[in-house]
């Protein structure tokens, strides 16, 4: 199917591509046969001085030839590609060195010299048209150039080299090397036509029907038919507007390609942006949860290795457990199962799945901390349960414990929870530290802020935050006084009494 399609793709661009190449060789013949008959009219060379106005598009023709060859190696250079370079050499000998020649008469008085460099003119442009349908890969995009030099040099040569009565005069003064040279160059710009077929390409087939129309001005003036009207210098000013609205497409045409690429690089450049970012943050964010999850775990491995000492047994167990629970959550974080920022893709609209009870959650990450020398107090409503994911919950909060031990050292904490007259959970992490500075209880919250010698990213409310978004639930913080500190307020939904606990989310 894929085949076909493809298939019927390119039947459709080789139709429209037939029909732009017939509609181009109507108007430009149209427009040369036009051309023709006025500048061989009568009443235009009665009323026109031939000899002025020949120069004129003498002038005219080298001008525009000129800027073709600029435009060919601008399209060069864009597109990377040598063609248009060696197109652009041919066309500097020809605007150069073959134009001039050409003012002289074709049979005229011209000494055998300056027929022999017209002749090595001709030959070196029409060599540089056939290079230039595929140049040599040796020799470059200044290829062109250096057999452009190189035939100058013999054109020049030869206005000295030639006698009147030496054998290459008679060669020269005789009509065939000129018929070679136009017959070549005749097949040259066919062979341009066919090169744009076979590529489909409308520029380069534009570029070879101007150099047919400049090869049916060189066949007109041989022919000997026009030695006096205007026909030559007017097909010669209309072929090379053909060959310049060639390269001008074909300029254009590159440039959209140029733009679409660069268009498709940014794109991939943003996406590539984007993921990046993306990495750095769910590593930053990974990084930081583990280092305040092994914050909370420092210190209590030795307490649990040695001998209870008098302790009670289940409390040497539930600290145990607490311990056994935070290292399987960070497990999971390094192994890649859970990610901090899972919860930041879920809907805030849908329901947190699951409920739990929030006391045993908040007494294992209290009893980590007390382990390690803390003052953490603890008070939970008796049977208080919660809706969403527990983990959620436990990370935030063990955020907001590292927090406090960053910010308040040596501090007393205090973790609340209770059920509010609106129906929800609401925790508190109070400790009695230097408060937020004022006018921060919001700005606290975005992510990169921190206090400039607090340490840390900024990432840890931030993430919080988010998190319970994602649980229907909020943090606020802010200052308190008498006594001085800082409480961070987390509102949760809430899960009727009279319902069963979920016993695989309870902690």
């Amino acid at each position: 199917m894929v085949t076909g399609v493809a298939s019927a793709v390119g039947r459709m661009r080789r139709a429209r591509f037939t029909s732009r190449l017939s509609v181009d060789v109507v108007v430009v013949l149209g427009i040369a046969l036009l051309v023709g008959i006025l500048a061989s009219s009568a009443v235009v060379t009665h009323w026109v001085p031939d000899d002025r106005t020949r120069d004129i598009l003498t002038l005219v023709a080298a001008a525009i030839g000129a800027g073709a060859a600029i435009l060919a190696f601008v399209t060069a250079r864009i597109l990377t590609d040598p063609r248009p370079a060696w197109l652009s050499a041919a066309l500097t000998m020809y605007c150069i060195v073959v134009l001039p020649w050409t003012v002289t008469a074709f049979v005229g008085d011209a000494t055998p010299g300056m027929r022999l460099s017209r002749l090595v003119a001709y030959a070196t442009a029409l060599l540089l048209l056939a290079l230039a349908l595929r140049p040599p890969r040796r020799l470059g995009m200044w290829g062109g150039w250096l057999i452009l030099l190189a035939g100058g040099l013999l054109a020049v040569a030869a206005l000295r080299l030639v006698r009147w009565d030496g054998p290459v005069a008679a060669v020269v003064a005789s009509t065939v090397a000129s018929v070679v040279v136009l017959v070549g160059w005749v097949a040259v710009a066919v062979l341009y036509i066919v090169d744009a077929v076979r590529r489909q390409s409308t520029p380069r087939a534009r570029i070879g029907l101007g150099l047919v129309v400049l090869a049916a001005g060189q066949l007109y003036r041989m022919a000997g038919t026009g030695q006096d009207d205007l026909v030559f210098p007017a097909l010669r000013v209309v072929g090379l507007v053909v060959v310049l609205v060639g390269l001008l497409q074909l300029v254009q045409r590159g440039l959209r390609e140029l733009q679409a690429q660069n268009y498709e690089q940014q794109e991939e450049l943003s996406e590539a942006a984007l993921h990046m970012e993306k990495a750095m943050s769910m590593a930053a964010e990974r990084n930081h949860e583990l280092r305040n999850g092994l914050a909370g775990l420092a210190g209590v491995t030795h307490l649990l290795s040695a001998e209870s000492d008098g302790r009670d047994d289940e409390t040497h167990i539930r600290l145990r457990h607490a311990v056994l629970a935070e290292l399987s959550r960070l497990h999971k974080i390094l192994d890649g199962s859970v990610d901090p920022a899972d919860g930041l893709a879920q809907n805030p609209a849908d329901p947190p799945a699951g409920d739990y009870l929030v006391e045993p959650m908040l007494d294992g990450l209290v009893r980590l901390r007390r382990a390690r020398g803390a003052e953490v107090t603890l008070q939970v409503e008796d049977g208080l349960r919660a809706q969403g994911d527990p983990a959620v919950i436990a990370q935030v909060v063990t955020n907001l414990l590292a927090n406090c031990e960053r910010h308040a050292p040596g501090a007393p904490v205090a973790v609340r929870a209770a059920v509010t007259d609106e129906g929800t959970v609401r925790i508190e992490v109070r400790d009695h530290g230097p408060g937020l500075p004022a006018g921060a209880e919001r700005d606290v919250l975005r992510r990169g802020v921190r206090a400039a010698d607090a340490g840390g990213e900024g990432l840890g409310l931030h993430i919080s935050a988010q998190l319970l978004e994602s649980q229907r639930g909020s943090l606020v913080l802010r200052s308190e006084v008498d006594p001085s500190g800082c409480v961070a307020i987390i509102t949760l939904p809430a899960v009727d009494v009279t319902r069963p606990v979920s016993d695989s989310l309870t902690r």
